[in-house]
Parts: C-alpha cells; structure tokens; sequence
C-alpha cells in the first residue's frame, strides 16, 4: 500500500493533525502522525482518510514516535459536500 494522506479530528469535528495512513485493514491503521503525538492525542478519535473521503471512529491501541497503531472501533463513514470541503480544505487547522 502507498501512503495515503489523512487527517485526525476529535470526536467533535476538530483538526488535530495531519498524518499518513501506512497500512490499513478492517479492523484498524497504522499511521505516522505529523505533530508531536505524545500529549496532543485524545485516546478516541477520528481519522479521515482523504482518498476516500472517509471518516472512521478509533482507538489509539499503541504509539511509538510519531507512528501510532488505530483499532478502528465503529464503521467508516463517507464524507461529502460542504463537510468534506471543510476537512479537507487548505486551510482546516485554522479557525476550524
């Protein structure tokens, strides 16, 4: 698999960063997080995947560095219309 970009969001919503998806399954994700993961990550989150449009309830299951191992814990979603150009805008971290 290629990495693919994605995007982690709080339960609300919420840019909190960027990352890669390295692999991904059913049942969860290993991705590498583009920000400093050790005190900035609640334990449940979202993750987006930008692809697919994809917005995903999980778990963080372990971390290492900026990677960290996601259980996904409920089924996927897809995101479109005004949403979608919300996530995935140039600017979402900025007054988001």
């Amino acid at each position: 698999m290629r990495l693919r970009p994605g995007k982690l969001l709080t339960e609300g919503g919420q840019f909190l960063c960027d990352c890669a998806v390295v692999e991904r399954s059913e049942t969860g994700a290993r991705i590498r997080a583009f920000a400093p993961v050790e005190t900035l990550l609640p334990e449940d989150l979202f993750l987006y995947e930008e692809v697919e449009s994809r917005r995903t309830r999980v778990r963080i299951a372990w971390a290492k560095g900026p990677e960290l191992g996601l259980t996904i814990t409920a089924l996927g979603e897809e995101i479109g219309g005004i949403e979608r150009e919300r996530i995935a805008g140039r600017y979402y971290a900025v007054g988001a």
